[in-house]
């Protein structure tokens, strides 16, 4: 079952920290990267070595893929760090190179998640993905449109291709569904959860969140409603009873084995 909200705190705000980890939040970054100023990073860093073991859910920590990141694998590959984290997500991750240097200095044990914020990732959106330490992508939306100086209707028709690529290569090379962008309208609940949905709709797993209180609306997003599980419970039922000929489901649609692979997903995502 993969996550459905990762949501970042900055590493050098332990009172945040602390609040994250008591949130709803499948999983929890904690930030090394663009939410620290350069003078906090070594605050920061301590912060990550200090941190206690979560209760529920999994610790990523975000890392810099320039200068930074020998000195933010380092605080990572702490022995009482490794252990509680989970896995590092590799911010403006371009190159595998830089994969292999998170690799040689955590080992494979670390999960690791490549950023795609740029236009040179999304060139190289194959070679990221196929990577043997990539257990799945997380796309930055704000960092790529910055870059291509894409904004309001047209940004938004550019992301749609970006996205529709990024759930092909992450299923292409049997990774999991990726993760999609920050909504950093914090008080616009609604419009969260339309695109959560979208995004669900077009293949994402979940996304990133900048505040707590927008965990349950993603996770509402991305989970099956009433409707959903029924159709999905009638569907395999009908399946599993069909001896031969034509299998319809209730609302009178054609069964075959894509619907069926769709009901199971439904079922299997359920919280």
């Amino acid at each position: 079952m993969t996550n459905r909200s990762f949501l970042y705190v900055p590493g050098d705000r332990p009172d945040r920290v602390a609040k994250a980890m008591a949130s709803s939040a499948d999983a929890v970054i904690v930030d090394l990267e663009d939410a620290v100023k350069p003078d906090r990073k070594d605050d920061a860093r301590a912060v990550v070595r200090a941190c206690a073991a979560r209760t529920t859910g999994e610790v990523w920590v975000r890392v810099g893929s320039g200068d930074d990141l020998p000195r933010d694998l380092a605080a990572v590959a702490v022995p009482a760090v490794a252990e509680l984290v989970h896995g590092v997500v590799v911010a403006k991750c371009e190159t595998t190179a830089v994969l292999d240097q998170v690799v040689a200095a955590l080992g494979e044990h670390v999960a690791v998640a490549a950023l795609v914020e740029s236009a040179r990732a999304v060139r190289r959106l194959d070679d990221l993905v196929a990577h043997p330490a990539v257990v799945q992508c997380h796309l930055g939306e704000v960092d790529l449109l910055a870059e291509l100086g894409a904004h309001g209707d047209g940004g938004e028709e550019l992301l749609r291709h970006v996205r529709a690529e990024l759930v092909v290569a992450s299923v292409a090379a049997g990774r999991l569904a990726p993760i999609g962008g920050v909504h950093l309208a914090i008080d616009d609940l609604d419009a969260l959860e339309r695109t959560s949905r979208r995004l669900a709709e077009t293949g994402f797993a979940g996304r990133a969140v900048i505040h707590p209180s927008h965990c349950d609306p993603v996770h509402a997003a991305f989970g099956p409603g009433p409707a959903e599980v029924a159709w999905a419970r009638d569907v395999l039922d009908r399946w599993d009873a069909a001896t031969d000929g034509a299998i319809r489901a209730a609302d009178g649609t054609m069964i075959d084995e894509a619907v069926v692979v769709r009901a199971r997903r439904v079922l299997d995502s359920r919280r």
